[in-house]
């Protein structure tokens, strides 16, 4: 197969003639041509870089004044109009549920990223966002029209020595491969990770992904045992990617991971949909996930996509009825949750007219992820639940999206009352209008 710059070796000279300027426009072009089949997602991304490259190399700074290390700066963000309906219904002791709490609200996000790219493999970067909870930067319109605050949620510095190795330290994007099902999107984990990649073939890789995410931060002067000890989270996972012949554009990803709890206390639960504070004990979940993409299924562009997630704590029984303190005569220990799901989609989402589709059933028992990582637009964050969740969206614009997502779940283990559980079922239904810059 012929390599990037000889297969568009017209096309790029042309455009690089055209003046350096063009690295910041050609956006949509090699979108068009991802989206055409006459480039796969790889080469187009290999495109975007030799431009940028140029324009570096070739383009004064202007009026701004950046420092010599600097060879990327990039701004990015976007704002988020929504409309939010929910409702849920708390299950009482004898099964069923008494009533039914409904809210109808609009809301907003905003979210500002700098990310720097220095010299000699070195990054840095900053996010900010208008929402201090780490699983959601959510304004409601409220308080008589008063001034909203703006919080960092993420501050990093990596190091990329070779192709091989990257390394990044502070609060950052989460590198592990999963889906909603245990991360929440919104979260940015804090701590050390490491990455390293072996390349088979032309495009085919395999990786193993480590972080080691700071939780909490205890004072040991005043306190004993896991009170005084630091709360810490360590996650490690094995990635391979295959890229199916003879067009490489339809690919097969697996990942198999660990992930397990020192045992410490978080003493203030933090501010999210369904925070829990106690030990984080007996949290050791081992998870398999995974996506089969087909390209071009019903024309250039299309793409078809399975997907999947699990997790199972083996040490289910101790968080259920010593940490959690369930009835074991009542309640299993709910130690498992998987998610399968479908994917319809056209185009990448950077151009007008592109859309997607996504169907997903899950079930999660009680102990088998952590309330304070998954995700918070599912069942609100509770466990022991099971339900569905669609998703659609449609580029209005190269820049601006309107989405729709609702969910539906019912209680698994009727009768529990415990708060992480405690949902006989609940729905939500959001409306989205974002604009991404």
């Amino acid at each position: 197969m012929l390599n990037l710059k000889s297969k568009f070796l017209a096309i790029t000279a042309a455009l690089l003639c055209a003046g350096a300027a063009f690295a910041q426009d050609s956006g949509p072009l090699i979108d068009l041509l991802v989206k055409k089949g006459i480039i796969n997602n790889q080469e187009g991304e290999d495109l975007r870089v030799e431009l940028t490259k140029d324009f570096v190399a070739n383009t004064s700074a202007g009026k701004l004044n950046l420092s010599s290390s600097i060879a990327d700066f990039k701004l990015s963000g976007d704002m988020r109009m929504r409309y939010e309906y929910n409702n849920q219904a708390p299950e009482i002791a004898a099964g069923g549920y008494l009533l039914s709490n409904e809210t109808s609200r609009t809301r907003f996000r905003f979210r500002l990223n700098g990310d720097v790219t220095l010299q000699k493999g070195w990054t840095t970067g900053f996010a900010l966002e208008s929402g201090q909870a780490s699983d959601s930067a959510n304004q409601t319109f409220t308080g008589a029209a008063d001034d909203y605050g703006v919080f960092l949620a993420r501050a990093y510095i990596g190091w990329q020595p070779s192709l091989n190795w990257a390394f990044v330290l502070g609060k950052q994007k989460n590198l592990m491969y999963t889906t909603d099902l245990r991360w929440d999107a919104d979260i940015n984990p804090q701590g050390l990770s490491e990455v390293y990649k072996y390349f088979i073939g032309a495009k085919d890789t395999f990786e193993f992904r480590g972080m080691q995410h700071f939780i909490d931060d205890r004072t040991e002067a005043n306190n004993a045992g896991p009170l005084r000890r630091d709360t810490f989270m360590f996650e490690n996972q094995a990635v391979y990617t295959h890229w199916f012949a003879p067009s490489n554009l339809s690919s097969l990803i697996v990942a198999l991971g660990y992930n397990k709890y020192n045992q410490s206390t978080i003493v203030t639960a933090p501010l999210g949909s369904a925070s829990f504070a106690g030990s984080v004990r007996k949290q050791d979940y081992v998870t398999f996930a995974g996506e089969v993409n087909f390209a071009n299924v019903n024309g250039a562009g299309t793409a078809f996509k399975l997907y999947w997630d699990s997790s199972v704590n083996t040490t289910a029984d101790t968080r259920a009825y010593r940490v959690y303190n369930l009835n074991r005569t009542q309640f299993s220990n709910g130690g498992k949750a998987w998610l399968a799901g479908i994917g319809y989609s056209y185009g990448l989402g950077k151009m007008q007219g592109d859309y997607s589709a996504k169907l997903d059933y899950r079930s999660v028992g009680i102990t088998a992820t952590d309330p304070n990582l998954n995700d918070s637009d599912w069942g609100f964050s509770k466990d022991n639940q099971k339900g569905f969740e669609l998703s659609l969206v449609y580029n209005v614009t190269d820049f601006a999206t309107f989405g729709i997502k609702y969910f539906d779940t019912k209680i698994i283990q009727k009768g529990m009352t415990f708060s992480l559980g405690n949902l006989d079922h609940s729905q939500e239904l959001l409306v989205d209008l974002v604009v991404k810059f």
